[in-house]
């Protein structure tokens, strides 16, 4: 994805130094963070390859490089940045200029003062404390950082359950297309029989199976119509842009153990990068705030000094404050001990929660992988056997037709329940993607069994 640079260079730019500014350096550099240009061309030639088949990764992709969050996110990231490094400049300088001794009865005879004076003043905060609350600000900047992998992962989610239910449209349209294959055979076996003599009031039965599977298949043409207007909704499309048919028919499981994506989670779900940086960013804050309280702050200012009637001078002024005395300096170091603490709370719930997701999830897809293998290896070649033994028989004019019916609807039950167990794993599959905060190496699941 165009994000993953970005995002690498988010978790893995660090403080070598122990400094704040050289970690708001680091940081900053993300500060080259930007989707890249939109080019029409390029738009219209991906567009144009939306006409054929398409892929789940070009559905993704697509959805990644098109949407507006990211770019806001993007712009936040930055200005987060901005932030960061202004956070460990000095405070700006002043400039004071006085008179003294005006003329009570005329205040505005600037002529006539006693003394003028012009000072440059400068705050120099405790030590420690600017470098401090430069780190904290280059944390919460990371953080927005890696705002921008949440956002990414959820629209990833978005696309693919939006390309899952396209794709459960397009199994239950060839479904029940195989379906009427099967009754088209079915009549002109009724047709044959009725020839040699068999029964008229099959033809009309079959002719109504027909009927009501071509309405069933409109309805499918329906929710495929919607599936197409939500995807192309959500590349920025008009809803009845061309559209073709999803190329990956087949169904796919992830196969790797627990325990790897609870590591690969650890790793990569940016909830907990998020986490991790607003600790880092607390216990930052936690060291300017007992800078704060051991240190004064300094300010010097140099002035220059005219009296209309003696000899012109300057001077030099150091003030401290007193931490120590009042101000309230031990209840904001507790104060903010008692912040990163809860963050620290906050980033073992959040863990908790993602590998609660991650293992749900994937229990989930390996339900459904044993449910579809039973469907492939005992439910279909089953419900298969059963319709050519009937038909067999109904050909040899010994046969039942409704019998063949039901034969053909168990067939038809079993393919859709295939057709729904395929869209769920595509969905699970999804939502395990979601938890782990990665994209998963998908392997399809074993047809060998199939007649």
């Amino acid at each position: 994805m165009r994000w993953q640079h970005w995002l690498v260079m988010a978790s893995t730019a660090g403080c070598t130094t122990g400094s704040g500014s050289r970690m708001v350096d680091e940081t900053f550099a993300l500060g080259a963070l930007r989707r890249p240009t939109e080019d029409p061309r390029d738009t219209a030639r991906e567009d144009a390859g939306l006409a054929g088949p398409v892929t789940r990764a070009q559905i993704l992709a697509l959805a990644v490089a098109r949407d507006a969050g990211l770019r806001a996110l993007v712009h936040e990231a930055r200005a987060a940045l901005h932030a960061a490094r202004a956070e460990g400049a000095l405070p700006p300088p002043e400039l004071n200029a006085q008179v003294w001794n005006l003329p009570l009865a005329r205040p505005y005879a600037l002529g006539e003062a006693g003394m003028y004076m012009v000072e440059a003043r400068q705050m120099f905060p405790a030590a420690g404390s600017r470098d401090a609350r430069a780190r904290a600000a280059a944390e919460e900047a990371r953080e927005r950082v890696a705002a921008l992998g949440a956002r990414e992962s959820e629209v990833l989610s978005q696309a693919g359950q939006a390309y899952a239910d396209y794709l459960h449209g397009a199994l239950e349209h060839r479904v029940h297309a195989n379906h009427l294959g099967l009754l088209d055979a079915m009549l002109g076996a009724a047709r044959a029989r009725f020839a040699s003599g068999g029964p008229l009031a099959d033809v009309p039965r079959i002719e109504s199976e027909q009927a009501r599977t071509h309405r069933a298949m409109t309805r499918i043409d329906s929710e495929l119509e919607r599936a197409r207007a939500a995807l192309n909704t959500l590349l920025r499309r008009e809803a009845d842009a061309p559209f073709g048919p999803p190329a990956d028919l087949a169904p796919e499981t992830v196969q790797l153990p627990l325990a790897d994506l609870l590591a690969l989670a650890a790793r990569a779900r940016s909830e907990l990068g998020q986490a991790r940086a607003r600790i880092r960013s607390a216990a930052a804050r936690s060291d300017a705030a007992r800078a704060e309280s051991r240190w004064p702050t300094f300010t010097g200012a140099l002035s220059y000094w005219q009296d209309p009637m003696l000899r012109p001078g300057v001077g030099a002024t150091v003030a401290a404050t007193l931490p120590w005395v009042w101000g309230g300096a031990a209840e904001r170091v507790a104060e903010a001990r008692e912040r990163e603490l809860a963050e620290a709370a906050s980033a073992d719930r959040v863990t908790v929660t993602v590998r609660s997701e991650v293992a749900v999830a994937r229990a989930r897809l390996e339900g459904l992988s044993r449910e579809l293998t039973v469907l492939r290896r005992e439910a279909r070649p089953a419900a298969a056997r059963a319709e050519t033994a009937v038909r067999v028989s109904y050909v040899a004019g010994r046969g039942d037709l409704l019998a063949w019916i039901d034969a053909a609807r168990q067939v038809l039950d079993v393919e859709t329940e295939e057709a729904d167990v395929t869209s769920a794993m595509a969905h699970a599959a999804t939502d395990l993607e979601q938890a782990v905060g990665a994209a998963l190496p998908r392997v399809a699941v074993e047809t060998d069994a199939l007649p």
